[in-house]
């Protein structure tokens, strides 16, 4: 009877398996927003991720097909330490493997019948093995956690001076965070934030690595949806710490302004989520505060940026794209080209007439005399914000 309920386990197993995505989607609906939250330690992605790898493990060993119950139970050992690394209580992670058993459980049951009462007599025969591989994969992740805790306890400590760092509670870790960190006295420094989003985000070690092999030393700590770091810069530039990790950027890295207090580090996390929300949020990238600062300025205040566009370019955006963007062409091209109307018509190929044509027409629309250097900086602004927000071609002056 036991091995006619395993088999029967087995072959409910194994048409459960494709529907894994599913189950993982429902499981992570019963936890999200119970005590998986936004403001949490674990990304929803994350979680979804790691209910899904350990779902298919657990009913791949039920199905008793692919690889071996130990390759499949990688997948637990990996979620106990990442969760001990992001400083989400065991707690939390022990009650979702209770709700994913029961989704597992429900799973089955809902296909049990089809072939007849016997079917259904042989799962809850079964019912024993199911818990017992369930509880297996999840023993392996708590194991795996509570090694990650006593193995890591660095980088755990690291971890609080990092989250009071960035609390602005520095006064209370300033001393380990000097010595941890190399920092303090004047040191100078930058916060940078990396998303994790992406198919395959980057590790913090992998950045941490390479940037040491520059001279340079970092500490990471992942928040919601980023991992956030703290560079030590000594006679590096803020804009050159952008540069090294573009080669690692798989979303976006805004790196702050160069800092050389602890207290100033939360104003440090803001300063690289402003340089982070600069950058188009489609494709990779990384940007440092210094090097966009007009966007950083535009973005700070949204109700005055909408102003300065309408006041800029009002009557002009009213027009058809095809004259409005013409026109605002013409105008940032010429203005890129120091006011030369010559090197603007190279640029546009064009008669350097029908540049002049462009700008007067402008001018009778804008009321702004473009010859006076000092609306200059505000028409390139206008034109910047327009680009970031969709309004007009991206690549308006790339001629």
């Amino acid at each position: 009877m036991v091995d006619t309920a395993d088999r029967t386990l087995a072959a409910l197993a194994s048409t459960s398996l494709p529907r894994a995505p599913h189950l993982a989607d429902d499981l992570v609906e019963q936890v999200w927003g119970d005590v998986y939250t936004l403001d949490g330690p674990v990304p929803k992605d994350d979680l979804r991720r790691s209910c899904q790898d350990n779902i298919e493990g657990i009913l791949t060993t039920l199905a008793g097909t692919g690889p071996t119950p130990e390759q499949l139970m990688r997948a637990a050992r990996a979620t106990g330490s990442r969760r001990a690394h992001q400083h989400c209580p065991l707690e939390w992670v022990l009650h979702a493997w209770r709700l994913g058993g029961q989704v597992m459980w429900s799973d089955l049951a809902e296909r049990t019948g089809a072939e007849g009462p016997e079917q259904l007599r042989g799962l809850l025969d079964s019912a024993g093995r199911l818990w017992s591989v369930t509880e297996r994969f999840c023993t392996e992740m708590a194991v795996s956690y509570h090694a990650q805790e006593a193995h890591g306890g660095t980088d755990l400590r690291m971890a609080t001076i990092m989250d009071a760092l960035l609390d602005g509670r520095a006064s209370e870790v300033r001393t380990e965070a000097e010595h941890l960190l190399g920092l303090g006295r004047g040191r100078r420094f930058a916060v940078a934030v990396a998303e994790t989003s992406g198919e395959r985000p980057v590790s913090p070690q992998r950045i941490t690595n390479a940037l040491r092999r520059r001279g340079i030393t970092s500490a990471w700590r992942l928040r919601t949806g980023c991992q956030v770091g703290i560079v030590a810069l000594h006679d590096t530039e803020p804009g050159e710490i952008a540069t090294m990790l573009r080669e690692f950027a798989v979303a976006r890295v805004g790196i702050s302004s160069a800092l050389t207090a602890l207290l100033e580090v939360g104003a440090g996390y803001r300063m690289a989520m402003l340089a982070l929300s600069t950058l188009p949020a489609d494709r990779p990238g990384t940007v440092a505060l210094d090097e966009c600062l007009p966007d950083a300025l535009a973005l700070s205040s949204p109700e005055l940026a909408d102003r300065m566009v309408d006041v800029t370019f009002g009557p002009v955006l009213a027009l058809p794209a095809a004259e409005r963007d013409e026109l605002l062409t013409a105008v940032s091209v010429w203005i890129r080209s120091a006011g030369s109307t010559l090197r603007a018509a190279k640029s546009l190929f064009c008669h350097r007439n029908t540049v002049l044509n462009r700008l007067r027409r402008m001018e009778s629309l804008t009321h702004l005399d473009l010859s006076d250097v000092t609306v200059w900086p505000q028409v390139l602004l206008a034109l910047s914000i327009l680009r970031r927000e969709g309004r007009v071609p991206e690549q308006l002056d790339a001629r």
